[in-house]
């Protein structure tokens, strides 16, 4: 979701963790402010309301003030960071700011292979394209998938219907609408299409 710091841009807002590999537990962390959650909680309930350590489903969590920030831009502020030791070798390093989160995973490929937005780790860069991506897993997390309670609510900003306008060349923009035309239902409205020409235009973009 944007915010009025990213100029209406996308920010992470929320990050969870759950599944099978952690006992069908839960993980979620929030930013520092309460308007953006302020949490960090497993099954919906609040822990780690200071720095230390918590244990859930063979994953270990440790919150406190220590680590190597993945944007040197970030140093202003203090430092609240989440450390996840998760099974299967997966570390997780979740960077609480006010209304934002940085993220760091570090993990092996998995057995059977794995896929998802970071791509599909297998050492071929070129189908890991926003694109490609869509192709293999579709556009939104299907239903049965969700992990967080609510289902967050599709915004498309004026910055990002200018950058729609002035930077997704037409032919990107033509194969882009092809797509979303296909995998959108018939009755998806305005906001849902430009939405996902958004995505396929700039996925790979990094300050999209």
């Amino acid at each position: 979701m944007g915010t009025k710091y990213t100029f209406g841009l996308a920010a992470t807002q929320k990050v969870a963790v759950g599944g099978r590999f952690i006992q069908d537990h839960i993980i979620v962390v929030e930013p520092m402010e309460e308007a953006f959650g302020g949490s960090i909680l497993v099954d919906n309930v609040p822990v780690l309301t200071q720095y230390g350590t918590y244990s859930v489903g063979g994953a270990i969590l440790t919150y406190d003030g220590n680590g190597e920030l993945p944007d040197k831009a970030a140093s202003q502020w203090a430092k609240n960071i989440v450390h996840m030791q998760l099974p299967n070798d997966i570390t997780l390093t979740v960077y609480r700011w006010g209304n934002y989160l940085d993220l760091r995973i570090q993990m092996l490929p998995l057995p059977g292979g794995q896929d998802g937005t970071c791509g599909n780790f297998n050492g071929m860069a070129s189908d890991d394209t926003t694109q490609a991506i869509f192709e293999r897993i579709g556009i939104r997390v299907g239903q049965g998938d969700m992990l967080f309670k609510d289902r967050a609510p599709i915004k498309f900003t004026a910055e990002m219907a200018e950058m729609l306008h002035t930077d997704c060349v037409a032919d990107q923009l033509s194969t882009s609408r092809e797509y979303c035309q296909k995998e959108l239902p018939a009755t998806a409205s305005t906001i849902q299409v430009n939405s996902c020409l958004y995505d396929f235009c700039f996925g790979m973009n990094e300050h999209a």
